[in-house]
């Protein structure tokens, strides 16, 4: 929207007269970044080789570091490696991608096919394709074309219209001309091209709030008269996380191999879709989920206050939904699970509350290091268990770690309520069927039964649905199937 009322306002002035247009800023980096991107189509293969890019498909090898998502609050980060392969078709809206790996307590084998009415979520561990309900190609491509520095081309030609040339920058010792672009879907990006070569060097975009993420581009070869780079190097806040190398490029290749269906897995009904917007579910009477989009809060009603449990994106929100049904009791406490970046985002929601936090002693630096005022903080810590009695309600917390996911990591549980909170260590699929046990969540079942907690009911800071204590005995029951992939 704020790019369409800069280009109406240039025009109007353009109407003004010739020297005035020239010198107002919104005209002047319209016209620069039209210069740049001819330039850049040309170094590309020319603008006709780019409009005939219709389809790519690309092996890779993944080498991938838990910049702030590892067991530990700080580096040296978890490594991991994943063999990956994507393909996509853009007169079709196809695309298909696949990996393989282990990371953060997961074993994982399979991808996403996106295929109008026949897309798939593809599960090889699992043995199960599961049909995906609405089916997003520009969301679930999006990774794809944000590490191919010819796709960002592409986009750039097709929507020059919405960019502007931000500046020079030196990168690397060279000077590089910076336009930005919108994609379908996501935060728009500023590119980095050389001067010299025209060639993409790196991008950036910001993700509130996590912060930046930027890729650097490197090692080009030409396929097909086309400019790919060869490695990919991601960074999260200036800190390593994702090394991708290219073996293998294929320009315009026939789409039929990657669109058919891989044999010997079970048709899954797809889940249903998780709500957009902020929805209040009262599990027990006086136990809320609150939360749309993956992430999750459960508030806890005592006598005189409420505790808090979950520290994921949008804890102000589900804290103004609470309040539609509790409205006179304070957020006492407000409980975080572990360390990871995406759990520490309600640190300051409970900040502005005046709440004490519950964490554990290791993880107090980040959490400090996170909030607005990290020195008057007021901190409680876990040691091995903790509880909170008030009204006759009881809310237990444990620490059980480790796991292979986190050193420490804090559940709640209410004995009374039998019902334990979770997050990272079950996932819990809306159409009910469970794929097998990963080692993170075998490890929650042991964790469960060394307390001798009676759990009937898990909930979890990123699904909205509950699941039973026989969902989990079932998860751990299966054993994957680690089916054979088409290999493409």
């Amino acid at each position: 929207m704020k790019i369409r009322l800069m280009t109406a306002i240039a025009t109007g002035l353009l109407l003004t007269g010739p020297a005035l247009a020239e010198e107002t800023i919104p005209l002047n980096a319209v016209n620069k970044a039209n210069e740049v991107i001819d330039a850049v189509l040309e170094a590309y293969g020319g603008a006709e080789a780019i409009t005939n890019l219709n389809a790519v498909a690309r092996k890779n090898h993944f080498t991938t570091w838990g910049t702030f998502q590892s067991r530990q609050p700080g580096p040296p980060w978890d490594e991991n490696q994943t063999e990956n392969w994507g393909a996509i078709n853009f007169e079709t809206e196809q695309f298909r991608g696949y990996n393989k790996g282990k990371g953060g307590g997961f074993e994982f084998e399979g991808g996403q096919l996106i295929n109008g009415e026949d897309s798939f979520a593809l599960n090889f561990r699992g043995g199960t394709m599961t049909e995906i309900a609405a089916p997003d190609f520009d969301t679930t491509s999006g990774p794809f074309i944000r590490v191919t520095a010819p796709l960002l081309v592409k986009q750039l030609q097709e929507r020059r219209q919405t960019s502007h040339w931000l500046g020079e920058a030196e990168f690397e010792g060279r000077t590089h001309d910076i336009v930005t672009l919108v994609m379908e879907v996501g935060p728009a990006l500023s590119l980095y091209f050389d001067q010299e070569t025209h060639l993409l060097s790196r991008s950036e975009r910001v993700l509130p709030p996590f912060g930046q993420v930027d890729y650097r581009f490197k090692d080009y070869v030409t396929v097909d008269g086309i400019p790919f780079a060869d490695t990919l190097e991601l960074y999260a806040n200036d800190q390593p996380n994702l090394i991708i190398k290219r073996y293998e490029t294929l320009v315009n290749p026939s789409f039929d191999p990657y669109v058919a269906l891989p044999t010997g897995l079970e048709r899954v009904a797809a889940a249903p879709q998780q709500p957009t917007e902020v929805e209040l579910q009262e599990i027990e009477e006086g136990v809320f989920l609150v939360g749309a989009n993956g992430t999750y809060v459960m508030f806890v009603e005592m006598d005189d206050h409420v505790v808090s449990v979950g520290g994921t994106a949008g804890v102000p929100e589900r804290i103004k939904k609470l309040r539609e049904v509790v409205e006179d009791k304070p957020i006492r406490y407000g409980v975080l699970t572990h360390h990871h970046n995406d759990h520490l985002v309600g640190v300051t929601a409970y900040e502005d509350e005046g709440a004490t936090i519950f964490t554990v002693k290791d993880h107090e630096e980040v959490v400090r290091n996170t909030a607005q005022n990290g020195a008057e903080l007021k901190l409680q810590f876990v040691d091995g268990k903790a509880a909170l009695n008030s009204g006759g309600r009881t809310v237990e917390l444990y620490d059980i770690g480790p796991t292979p996911h986190s050193e420490h990591l804090v559940v709640a549980y209410l004995p009374d309520e039998k019902l334990l909170f979770e997050a990272d260590h079950f996932p819990n699929p809306g159409n009910g069927r469970f794929p097998p046990a990963q080692p993170v969540t075998q490890r929650l079942a042991e964790a469960i039964a060394e307390r001798g907690l009676e759990v009937e009911t898990i909930i979890g800071a990123h699904s909205p649905w509950q699941a039973s204590m026989q969902d989990l005995q079932a998860a751990l029951a299966l054993r994957p199937k680690n089916l054979v992939a088409s290999a493409q």
